[in-house]
């Protein structure tokens, strides 16, 4: 006798439901990496200004926020819907109010960047526009995207807006990509010439790179994803991911200005000297007893005074006081008599 049991075939979930569940797990996990790095910025660094505190802060929320969005949407596919395949198709809500959720905290990260870029580039308007114009569009894209998928509601129909992904994606590379290079441009171009502060300079270039390359790296992995791979979820398992990126890219950059100043300066307030804390002279004494001519036995005493040059990067609570040649003088004396200062100019 037949059995007149009908099953229904399970379509494998790798690149569906198994690419939700591994984007929420990486996230959950880099989320863990912020909230100890948010709890070590605010008991390492508690003298910053209020507005940084206060973009930690606001971050840190956003970032936990969007946790708790994506978690909710991987339980109503997994556990609320369980074995439901046709609601498969259906865009739980809060899979697009995490679009939003993440649109605003990149604007944020990335406009503290842009912020670095527009102190050490002496104030210039014209890359600090261009880089702005990249993160603004990135933002305004993000939210038309999530209007339009509110609308649509399946995953049938969001193929419709599936450029409009594909534009964050690809704003959120280039400008990544762009922010990097011009800090690195311009921290290269600080260099001294002073071999201390030309190593602080060389980990800063890396420490930028890297952490510059993590975030364009996930964008370019879910643009190429989606374009590659439409009807799969395989581009969230990195979209989900990116904003937890970010939020440490920050925190990595204000937690690690003690030990990327090579152990220069002051710790609590994150204040990093390249060469030299406060303006400092040095001297050297020669005896040189009948040597010269009408000297006798008196000493020569040669004082050197080094002026020097103070940046203050304010978004990152750095100061660095750089060595400046140019205002280097030697003033000779002899016991009590000081005769002018004479310039000494590199060669």
């Amino acid at each position: 006798m037949a059995d007149s049991t009908t099953t229904t075939a399970i379509p494998a979930l790798d690149n569906t439901l198994g690419c939700i569940f591994i984007g929420v797990v990486i996230a959950m996990s880099l989320w863990g990496a912020s909230s100890v790095q948010a709890y070590y910025y605010f008991n390492r660094y508690p003298k910053d200004e209020l507005w940084m505190k206060t973009l930690v802060f606001v971050v840190w929320t956003l970032d936990t926020a969007h946790q708790g969005l994506i978690t909710h949407t991987a339980y109503t596919y997994t556990v609320t819907q369980y074995g439901n395949l046709a609601y498969l198709d259906v865009i739980v809500r809060t899979l697009l109010y995490e679009v939003v959720v993440s649109a605003v905290l990149v604007f944020l990260v990335q406009s503290f960047f842009v912020l670095r870029i527009y102190k050490l580039s002496h104030r210039n308007v014209f890359i600090v526009g261009f880089l702005e114009l990249l993160v603004i569009g990135e933002f305004i894209v993000s939210l038309v995207y999530t209007s339009k998928g509110l609308k649509l509601g399946t995953y049938s129909k969001l193929v419709q807006i599936a450029n409009w992904s594909r534009a964050i994606n690809a704003l959120a590379a280039v400008s990544d990509v762009a922010i990097a290079v011009i800090l690195i441009f311009l921290l290269q171009r600080s260099r001294t010439g002073f071999r201390r502060s030309d190593s602080v300079i060389n980990r800063l270039i890396l420490f930028s790179l890297n952490t510059g390359l993590l975030t364009s790296i996930d964008a370019l992995l879910s643009l190429i994803t989606i374009t590659v791979l439409p009807n799969t979820f395989v581009y969230i398992t990195f979209f989900v991911t990116i904003s937890r990126l970010y939020t440490n890219s920050l925190l990595a950059t204000l937690n690690n200005r003690k030990s990327l100043s090579g152990g220069l300066g002051d710790e609590s307030t994150g204040e990093t000297s390249f060469s030299q804390r406060n303006n400092r002279s040095r001297a050297v004494e020669l005896e040189a007893p009948g040597a010269i001519k009408g000297l006798g036995t008196r000493g020569l005493s040669i004082k050197v005074n080094t002026e020097s040059e103070t940046i203050r990067e304010a978004d990152e609570g750095l100061k660095r006081t750089v060595p400046s040649e140019s205002d280097t003088d030697i003033n000779y004396h002899y016991n009590d008599s000081k005769p002018a200062a004479y310039p000494m100019h590199p060669m």
